[in-house]
């Protein structure tokens, strides 16, 4: 990696180098504190009540009437002070970013999911699902009718299916509609009052929509039953309910219409991708289980969306990288690291050395064919915080920064002229901050 450079141009003239007699370089500079050593306080001569004497080891103890001089109780110790040494280099900015770390303190990893459902109104009478309906729509007991007649007749009327699952249509007596969709009912209907009516049409929408009992039960925040719109799906219900619990699935809601099984559920289709497929709808006396979760794996660190997930399916690295969206551009490819739990022995580390060379496929054959196991813990690192090939300039000049660096570059090729230093410039000093390789040791040349 090339050296990274300092410029510092001052104002005044200085009389002695202040870097000089510096000892040594070390986290200070992170934190912009100055680097020292521990000095002893100096001995004091005082013996009235209240005083401070010395001890032994240097530190400072009170003398109170009634305590033999020089022997104190341990609660009266004053720890020894520390006198810090100013660090020469604590504003260095080149200095800083080397010394700059990746956050390991990230906020603690929640299951994915669960945030949808805090942020629900679990109140199905503050949003009532007054939605449209296809003409797949099945009829059942307590869903309202409209029915419009032209032709032969012109008549509007409104009809409630009784819960024999009748409407009673006039001069043509009761039709059996329960269970049947919306587009055959008004089939029947037409073909009924035709009987009756010469060159009538009809029409059948739905003017009312009738509610079903259901019962959410098994790892549910709310379970128990609920009265719900007979458009209704598994989702809604299971929001009806408060959403799951820790312990509960998102992957495997079951469907229940008496000891059948309609449907599995994947909430995951919803979460990622705003799909909700095509579920059943929800009809009266249906059950929606919610079982114990599934095997899960926590993706943290240099992706876009690390969380714990649970996994249905996924079996590989890729698939469960898929799942959290992603790595992200600063993420490192050659430390990728996997604790494991092998179940009832031990924890254990894997390492995985992706390339490095960029090549899409390779990369996928590689992520293809490491497979994951329950309770991972899947920690992407990121690249070096600090740039390269960079050169700080700072100090009486007009446009302070960082700046790119290249082969051969001159001090020219930065400050051209009096026009890029602010007026009044100390003429015969100015000094580069180099960092030196291997190690990037700092040492200072003065021009």
């Amino acid at each position: 990696m090339p050296q990274d450079l300092e410029l510092i141009s001052s104002p005044v003239k200085r009389d002695t180098n202040p870097f000089a007699g510096s000892q040594s370089m070390g986290q200070g500079a992170i934190d912009g504190m100055p680097l020292g050593r521990s000095v002893p306080a100096a001995p004091l001569d005082r013996t009235s009540a209240g005083d401070v004497f010395p001890s032994n080891n240097g530190a400072e103890q009170s003398w109170r009437p009634g305590t033999p001089r020089g022997r104190t109780p341990e609660e009266d110790l004053t720890p020894v002070r520390m006198v810090h040494r100013a660090n020469p280099y604590a504003d260095i900015p080149s200095l800083y970013d080397m010394y700059m770390q990746a956050s390991a303190h990230q906020r603690p990893n929640e299951r994915f999911g669960l945030e949808v459902f805090r942020n629900s109104v679990n109140d199905p009478k503050a949003i009532p699902m007054d939605l449209p309906v296809g003409p797949d729509y099945v009829i059942g007991p307590g869903d309202g009718l409209e029915i419009n007649l032209w032709g032969g007749v012109s008549q509007r009327m409104f009809r409630l299916v009784d819960r024999e699952g009748r409407v009673t249509l006039p001069e043509a007596g009761p039709l059996l509609v329960s269970g049947r969709n919306l587009g055959d009912v008004q089939q029947a209907v037409q073909q009924l009052l035709r009987t009756q009516y010469r060159d009538v049409s009809a029409d059948v929408s739905l003017s009312r929509l009738r509610t079903v009992r259901v019962y959410v039960v098994g790892d549910v925040a709310e379970p128990g039953a609920y009265d719900i719109s007979s458009l209704s799906t598994p989702l809604n219900a299971l929001f009806a309910a408060g959403g799951i619990t820790q312990r509960g699935s998102l992957r495997a809601l079951k469907h229940y219409r008496g000891k059948q099984l309609v449907e599995e559920v994947d909430a995951y289709d919803l979460l990622l991708h705003g799909v909700r497929g095509d579920l059943h709808r929800l009809e009266n006396g249906d059950t929606l289980l919610v079982p114990s979760i599934g095997p899960q794996v926590t993706v943290d660190g240099m992706v876009r969306r690390p969380a714990v997930y649970e996994l249905h399916g996924e079996s590989s690295l890729a698939d469960v990288l898929e799942l959290a969206g992603g790595i992200l551009p600063t993420a490192t490819l050659r430390h990728v690291e996997v604790q494991r739990v092998e179940a009832h022995e031990k924890r254990t580390m894997l390492t995985l050395y992706l390339s490095p060379t960029g090549e899409v496929d390779l990369l996928k054959t590689q992520l293809d064919s490491f497979k994951i196991k329950d309770g991972d813990e899947i920690h992407i690192f990121p690249i070096a915080p600090y740039n390269e090939d960079a050169i700080y300039v700072q100090g009486h000049v007009l446009r302070p920064g960082r700046y790119s660096y290249k082969e051969g570059m001159k001090i020219s090729d930065l400050i051209g002229s009096y026009k890029d230093l602010l007026p009044e410039p100390a003429p015969h000093y100015a000094e580069i901050v180099r960092l030196n390789a291997p190690d990037f040791h700092p040492s200072v040349e003065s021009f």
